[in-house]
């Protein structure tokens, strides 16, 4: 048999990618050793309930991604509805600061206060234990975040990598959300009207079951001299087949793979005991999810299918679902004892009960799994033409949607196609227009290889203006030279940054621009870094998006994810927390990289040209937000920083430009100025040139000070004084 793509596993990522193969024509074959498909993703009928495997829910960021699944299968969208169990308590999730010390013992709530106060801020980020000890202090890290992530890993806190806790503690953590300025709103999630999250798979399943063979039991591989697979060797019902192929796309999980492939790779894989009980009360709580955070309790999390949807389940009685991690010889009884200490059920509410156990639930992050999980990529890139997809084969915390996405992308990739017709790609004419106004001012270097980068965006519709401020170093011409589609326009003089980008501004938008994406010279971006800032662009009422801005030296490390005000002590700090789960409205936008929606500009105008640099970024957010319009936090988009490439935080310019541009802000957006001004600026000062010893910058700032107290301001330009529409 021969086949030119053969697809290892049937759970959402096989299923999708030999779904996005199939609508383009390709034959392909997907071998599922167990008898059912669906994997995690799956649902099945129990006690006239629709259940599936633990907990799920749909949530994206990519509107194309939800309008495809919403093709598949009606969607009912919810906001999202959880409680926390803790101190034998109900809380809110995401639980604030208030309420947590105010539920707990006095003791406890001192211990954490004093605790975080004497953290040990010098701990290296070497495992989940530290991360949290450094940041919130050893209270909060035993009495909240421990026990959980213990259980769920079955791993001690120390033996956790720092990853989970990066991603999981600071982002996504039931209580991750613990300080008041970063209290969560409602979130909203989709899931399918009828028959369980699984019903996604199925619908998948429907157009591809022709080509999906369970019960095939892949045993080994063959591969060419030069790593390339020649096919695949699986038994079916006790005859052993061969199947010849092109390309080997696996979702098997790492240490399979690594089998097949004649390697050892030390990584593990979490168990999850899905315990269902059928209860006789029409609901146990009005909640979609309930978390178990104390240390006696078995349960991980419990979600009531019933409050997903209820279509087609009796109104009398009602299934749960709890996910069990730890290792309990009866784990249907442990489930009904924490119910009943915890006072959502007596124990003879239980009709019925069923466990269904996974063995590759979830990726383990032991500290150094990074290693094994680097070797097995080069073990990978050793054969050219296979592919690894999905959470188990990339080991990572992937959801339906990413998969969905990364699927759709591997397909295009492989078979060096035009993406095909299906929803998550527009087609070119109907995504907006982009300009991307780059300015520079010498640095050459710098701006080629921001160049190079924009010149990788995968964003089909964009255009590149670059706005020379009177560099010295030829680059201009170097430009023209060497990016011939590049538009350059040469200001002559270097007229500061707000005034040099707003020339950039004015020549988009006659020329058509729907957004503008502003970016500083010293950058380099992800490649798709504009798909996801112009989807998220679709909000309701959006006029700033920002991307995640990481170090270019560090690429792991935030450099800014925004900026807010901090009351007290009085300052505009960088926001360093990535939202990973959703987009987060920002107080402020710092203009390193920014998309710009057309309606911003005509609503709030250009930047404020009496600014020189510094603080224009600021008042152009406070403008926007004052216009009704919000600044969203885009997390899948992402660039990376050199920092202060053009101005130098050591000379007197800069220290006087901070003092004048921190002045003129006030004046225009201070309520009063004089109290609002003072307080701040006397901080500033205090801060920068007594505490940390810069004493020889003082005059320079106070001087700058004067400067913005005493200079006329010119008005706000308008796009509509410079520009004529058709």
């Amino acid at each position: 048999m021969y086949k030119p793509f053969v697809i290892l596993g049937a759970g959402i990522a096989g299923l999708s990618a030999a779904y996005f193969l199939w609508q383009q024509g390709h034959e392909v074959v997907v071998l599922e050793k167990q008898s059912y498909y669906g994997g995690l993703a799956r649902s099945f009928r129990w006690n006239d309930f629709w259940c599936d495997f633990s907990a799920h829910r749909f949530f994206t960021n990519n509107a194309d991604v939800l309008a495809y699944v919403q093709t598949l299968v009606p969607m009912q969208a919810h906001q999202r509805r959880s409680r926390i169990f803790l101190n034998h308590r109900w809380m809110r999730d995401p639980i604030d600061i208030i309420e947590l010390l105010t539920h707990l013992p006095p003791g406890d709530s001192l211990r954490i206060i004093v605790d975080f106060l004497v953290r040990d801020r010098t701990l290296d980020d070497a495992s989940f234990e530290h991360y949290v000890i450094k940041r919130y202090g050893r209270a909060l890290y035993e009495i909240f975040f421990r026990h959980y992530t213990e259980r769920l890993f079955s791993l001690p806190g120390c033996q956790i990598a720092v990853d989970w806790a990066r991603w999981k503690v600071r982002l996504a953590s039931p209580l991750d959300r613990l300080r008041p300025a970063t209290k969560t709103k409602f979130r909203r999630f989709y899931y399918p009207s009828r028959g369980g999250y699984g019903a996604i798979v199925d619908r998948l399943y429907q157009h591809v079951r022709d080509h999906v063979l369970l019960e095939a039991n892949v045993t080994a591989l063959e591969w060419d001299s030069h790593g390339r697979i020649t096919g695949v060797h699986f038994n079916r019902h006790g005859t052993r087949h061969f199947v010849r192929a092109d390309w080997i796309i696996s979702t098997l999980p790492v240490t399979l793979n690594a089998r097949l492939l004649n390697q050892k790779i030390d990584v593990t894989y979490q168990k999850v005991d899905a315990v269902y009980l059928l209860l006789n009360k029409p609901r146990m709580s009005e909640n979609h999810w309930l978390y178990f955070m104390d240390r006696e309790s078995s349960i991980n999390r419990i979600v009531e299918f019933k409050n997903m949807s209820s279509f087609d389940t009796p109104p009398d009685r009602t299934v749960v679902c709890a996910e069990v991690t730890r290792d309990v010889s009866n784990p249907i009884e442990a489930v009904v004892q924490d119910l009943t200490r915890s006072n959502l059920i007596h124990s003879d509410d239980v009709l019925n009960s069923h466990v269904v156990r996974e063995p590759f639930a979830y990726p383990r992050y032991t500290i150094g799994y990074i290693k094994q999980i680097q070797l097995f990529n080069q073990l990978v890139e050793a054969h050219p033409n296979f592919q690894v997809l999905g959470r188990a084969a990339q080991f990572s915390h992937y959801e339906l949607d990413d998969i969905i996405e990364k699927s759709h992308d591997m397909v295009n990739e492989i078979t060096k196609m035009q993406p095909f017709e299906v929803k998550i790609v527009k087609p070119e004419l109907d995504r907006p227009c982009v300009w991307i106004v780059v300015l520079t001012y010498n640095n050459y270097k710098d701006t080629e290889e921001c160049l190079r980068s924009l010149c990788k965006l995968r964003y089909p519709r964009k255009k590149v203006v670059l706005i020379d401020n009177g560099s010295s170093d030829g680059t201009p011409n170097l430009v023209r030279e060497r990016f011939p589609d590049v538009v350059v326009i040469e200001n002559g003089r270097n007229l500061g940054v707000p005034a040099g980008y707003n020339v950039g501004f004015r020549y988009a938008l006659h020329e058509g621009a729907d957004y503008i994406f502003m970016i500083n010279n010293d950058t380099v971006v992800d490649h798709e870094m504009l798909d996801h800032l112009v989807t998220a662009a679709q909000e309701p009422d959006v006029g700033i998006l920002m991307p995640v801005v990481y170090y270019y030296d560090d690429k792991q490390e935030v450099w800014s994810a925004g900026a807010r005000y901090r009351p007290f002590p009085p300052a505009i700090v960088m926001e360093k927390r990535v939202y990973h789960d959703r987009y987060h409205e920002l107080q402020y936008a710092i203009s390193c990289g920014l998309l710009i929606t057309r309606k911003a500009f005509e609503m709030a105008g250009l930047f404020d040209e009496n600014f020189l640099f510094l603080w224009d970024d600021l008042d152009f957010s406070q403008r926007v937000r004052d216009a009704g319009l919000r600044i969203l936090q885009v997390p899948r988009a992402q660039m990376w920083h050199k920092v202060s490439r053009t101005t130098n935080p050591y000379s007197v310019l800069f220290w006087q430009t901070h003092g004048e541009s921190g002045v003129i802000f006030y004046r225009r957006h201070g309520r009063p100025f004089v109290s609002m001004a003072l307080i701040h600026l006397g901080y500033f000062a205090l801060r920068e040139f007594i505490i940390k010893w810069r004493l020889k910058f003082l005059i320079p700032f106070l001087k700058g000070v004067q400067s913005g107290l005493s200079r006329d301001l010119v008005d706000i330009p308008r796009i509509k004084d410079n520009i004529s529409y058709p």
